[in-house]
Formats: structure tokens, sequence, C-alpha cells
């Protein structure tokens, strides 16, 4: 029985295996809404962080067991989410026909060409942004080849944009390894992009960009329509901030994280100064601000897009709670930066408000895996 109350009706676990830990959140599907049932989640310490736990495929079964076992989950399905940077992702535009096998046939074609790796030795998924069938665009335009010159005139003949994603075959088996191992049953392997526009974005519509921040790694993902139109990933996270804090102040591991929270009692104008902790929290986030505002710039050339403007940033992950976080992005970037909040279209008793808002960040991409099944 989960923590919020068992059911004899089908629930939906998602589990998402990051580089410091498993995240694991179990919803109810309650007349088309989701209910919280349970959840749990292992932190590892920076300094124990080495290989990846998917590199040993024992190790995560048993840790997943443990996780599932605190967190009194009761389902034995779940989707599972692929990294960010395991993840060949590429937009690409296919002539319209009348014959569907046709175009699926063009776009594995092109995709051949394009793949880090043999596509034999690939899973690949093609999401089609366009309607297969219909003489129009979403906005009623047509859209012109990929990788033709700015010189070329537009072609008048329509195309499909797809999204093709897709990831090696001996990643895949890890998790089928791991989760064999946990006695559980893989459903689906979902990207991280998609869980976190389900759990964070919604029907939303806006063009937003997801600003992921782990431990190691801060993810960006652009979202337009839905759609996650570019995806970027760089090796910065709250564990540089940790180390950073300990080198330059002389503490243990342990005081170095609880001074991150301590910042949370500096007013925002603290941000403004230049020497003292807010300093070295903008030391680290310069890297990050130097690739949003890269990403920004691939975005606003990309052809096949329909909009050329970020509005707004979404922050989460497991270092989204760093003090101010919000408003020094925002101050510097001069944008609406906010931290998601994944529990917006699930249901929980409300005396959880305050522990679920704290630990809602690192659950993210666990609560849109959950939430697939019930699409």
């Amino acid at each position: 029985m989960g923590w919020f109350g068992g059911s004899t009706k089908k629930s939906f676990l998602g589990v998402d295996i990051g580089s410091s830990g498993i995240k694991v959140v179990e919803l109810l599907n309650e007349k088309g809404r989701a209910r919280l049932l349970t959840y749990g989640y292992s932190e590892r310490r920076p300094g124990d962080l080495t290989l990846p736990l998917l590199d040993d495929p024992k190790t995560a079964a048993n840790l997943l067991v443990n996780v599932c076992k605190r967190a009194g989950t009761t389902s034995v399905k779940a989707v599972a989410s692929l990294p960010l940077a395991s993840v060949f992702s590429t937009l690409i535009t296919v002539p319209r026909e009348k014959d569907e096998k046709v175009i699926r046939e063009t776009v594995q074609s092109q995709v051949r060409k394009l793949t880090p790796m043999p596509l034999e030795e690939m899973i690949t998924y093609s999401t089609f942004i366009d309607p297969l069938k219909g003489s129009k665009m979403s906005d009623g335009t047509s859209i012109p080849v990929s990788n033709r010159s700015p010189n070329d005139s537009i072609k008048k003949k329509e195309y499909i944009r797809v999204l093709v994603t897709g990831t090696a075959k001996s990643l895949v088996q890890k998790y089928i390894e791991t989760f064999k191992g946990a006695k559980l049953e893989i459903q689906a392997l979902d990207t991280e992009s998609f869980a976190l526009i389900r759990s964070l974005v919604g029907k939303d519509k806006s063009t937003v960009m997801i600003l992921d921040i782990g431990s190691l790694r801060t993810n960006m993902t652009i979202v337009e329509k839905g759609i996650p139109f570019l995806t970027r990933s760089i090796n910065v996270g709250g564990a540089a901030l940790t180390k950073k804090i300990m080198t330059q102040l002389g503490l243990s591991e342990e005081q170095a994280e609880q001074m991150k929270y301590d910042l949370g009692t500096l007013p925002p104008d603290a941000l403004s100064l230049t020497e003292g902790i807010p300093a070295i929290l903008e030391s680290i986030t310069h890297p990050i601000l130097n690739e949003i505002r890269y990403a920004f710039d691939i975005y606003s050339r990309i052809e096949l897009t329909d909009n050329k403007r970020v509005e707004k940033i979404i922050l989460t992950g497991g270092s989204a709670h760093l003090p101010h976080l919000p408003e020094f992005l925002s101050q510097t970037l001069q944008m609406n930066v906010y931290r998601g909040d994944p529990w917006a279209r699930v249901i929980f008793p409300p005396d959880l408000r305050a522990v679920l808002d704290e630990v809602g960040p690192r659950l993210a991409v666990a609560v849109g895996l959950a939430m697939r099944e019930m699409e």
C-alpha cells in the first residue's frame, strides 16, 4: 500500500535513473486526473559519483528494489527515462506523399545518414509534428527542405516535419537487465524531455525552455507547442557549487551542502554583490548562462520552427532549489524564470504541499514518466 492510500485500480510507476540516484513516483488514474499514491528516491553523495548507475545493472536493480520497498509502490509495470546525453535527436523534413509507407521509408533513409552509429545498433522513434494526411501544416503554411540554402527559393511542395529520437540498443539492454533484476516490467522507455513536458508544461503552447539542473549535468530543452525542438546538455551541476564552496571556505561536504540552503536567508539584493557566497553562485551559473544564450541563438535560426523567441524558462532538477536562482536568472536574462511545479496536474493531500514543493524539482521527470500511460 502506498503512503497516500492504496487502490485496486491500475497505477502507473515512473522510474528516473539519474547520475545521482533513483527517483520513483506512482500515480493513479482517477477519472482522467493523476492522483499521487507514493514517491521515493535515493541520493548519492557528490564524492560517491563515479560510474553511471546503469553501468552496473545488478547494483542499480538492488537500489531500485530498496527505493520501491521504502516507498511502498504496488505497480510492477514501469516507464523509465533515457538520459538526455544518451539520446540522439534530430528534426528533419520529408516530402508529403499519399502513401504513408513511403513517408516512413524516407524518414528512415534520412535518419540513416545522421545517426552517430549504424542504425542497426539503435532503437529509434519518430514523432510526426505535422499530420501525415491533409494538405496544410498546422499553421497553414508549407515547409521548405531542411538542408536548403538560405538563398534558395521556397519550394511550393509540402513537407512534413518529423522529430526522430533514438538510443543505442546496448543502453536499452542495461535497462532491461536492471528492471528484470528488480522484478519490474518496462512498459516503455521515454526521453527526459518528453517526461518534463508532461509534468511541467502540459497543454501550454507557448515557447519555453526547460532548464534541468542536476547534480552533474544541466540539460536544456526548448519546447514549442509541446514538441522539444532543441536539446542541449553540459557537464555543470549542483555538485560543482558544493565543491566550490568547500574549496573557497574550507568546509566539509556536509557543511557546504548546508551552506547552499542557508543562502536562502540572504535578501534578493545580495545577488548584486561582487564578493561572498552570491559571487560563488554567479561563478557556477556563468557557463550555464552562456549555454542558454547559445541555445536561444540556435533556436532563433532553426527554419523549421514556428516561433523564434523563447518566452520563459521553467527551472527544475535537484539543484533548482538553490536560493534566489530564479531571480538571478531572470535578472540576468531579462525574462520570466520560475520553478516548475510537477504537482500542478496531480491530486494529493493538501497538508503535504510543503514537503512536495521541496522534493518536486528532483521528481519532475519521474512524475512525467508516470503520466505517460495516462495520455
